[in-house]
């Protein structure tokens, strides 16, 4: 994971034009040499020209593709730049970003951030693998204030307990760790 990140204004000048972003990403996937998504193919493959800069076409499956293909960014007309500044604010926004702020933020129609916020967090997944098992908890509070009388009767006579609860002090009580079974 990388700890540095760069600035607002760092990332705008860094990706001001889809071509940039475009040459960016074929960068980090192809690392230079393009490769076929469809047969994987790296040797036979050809640069289409003239207004359609960032097409390749595969020699040995016939098959055009472009950088878009295989990937979230495929059958998406929002331009390369907007995708990696939506991704870019994804990731250095402290709680979620809203797509009615995000199209503010990159002049396009709310409907289309929802579509590209929708398949970065599907790209993402939900990897809930982390949490089954036996889940340990250092220190959390439990319970709330009085709600009703039955509760402040059942508290007089022993059997509920009035007021938040810190869960670590009834560990520290029990001598044993307070395990969470998902």
């Amino acid at each position: 994971m990388c700890k540095v990140t760069i600035s607002a204004f760092q990332f705008m000048r860094k990706f001001s034009d889809k071509d940039k972003a475009r040459t960016y990403i074929e960068q980090r996937r192809w690392n230079g040499t393009p490769t076929c998504p469809h047969c994987g193919e790296s040797s036979k493959i050809t640069v289409r020209g003239g207004k359609r800069e960032g097409y390749f076409k595969c020699r040995s499956c016939r098959q055009e593709f472009t950088i878009r293909t295989g990937t979230v960014f495929e059958r998406s007309h929002i331009d390369l730049d907007k995708w990696l500044f939506g991704i870019y604010q994804l990731m250095v926004s402290r709680k979620r970003i809203s797509s009615l702020q995000l199209s503010k933020e990159l002049g396009i129609t709310q409907k289309s951030t929802w579509f590209m916020l929708h398949r970065l967090r599907e790209a993402c997944g939900d990897n809930l693998q982390a949490f089954r098992g036996t889940v340990e908890i250092d220190e959390t509070y439990s319970g709330g204030a009085k709600r009703t009388n039955t509760e402040a009767r059942n508290c007089e006579q022993g059997a509920a307990r009035l007021g938040k609860c810190q869960l670590s002090e009834c560990a520290k009580e029990r001598t044993e760790l307070l395990r969470l079974s998902l």
